[in-house]
């Protein structure tokens, strides 16, 4: 189960790094992901890894509306990157 969810964490990391390089997303693949990132996060919130999904889904989602600066994504790809290798290693 842990390593369902760490293939999800490295899913939104290359939506987060299409994002920063401009690289069209179809949006109807982007808000189901989004949202289901968001329910996970939401399932498991009393986690500091989950309070960062939630953040991370919110932020995948304002790309669409917004335009977020490429540095904000490469940092959250970062760190959700981190935390979906680590979950693949456990």
């Amino acid at each position: 189960m842990v390593k369902i969810l760490g293939i999800g964490d490295l899913v939104v990391t290359a939506l987060f790094l299409a994002s920063a390089f401009n690289i069209d997303i179809p949006l109807d693949m982007l808000f189901f992901i989004a949202i289901a990132f968001f329910l996970k996060g939401i399932i498991f919130l009393f986690d500091i890894g989950s309070i960062f999904d939630v953040i991370a889904a919110i932020l995948l989602v304002s790309t669409v509306f917004l335009n977020v600066p490429a540095i904000i994504l490469f940092v959250a790809a970062i760190l959700i990157g981190i935390k979906g290798l680590m979950s693949l290693a456990a």
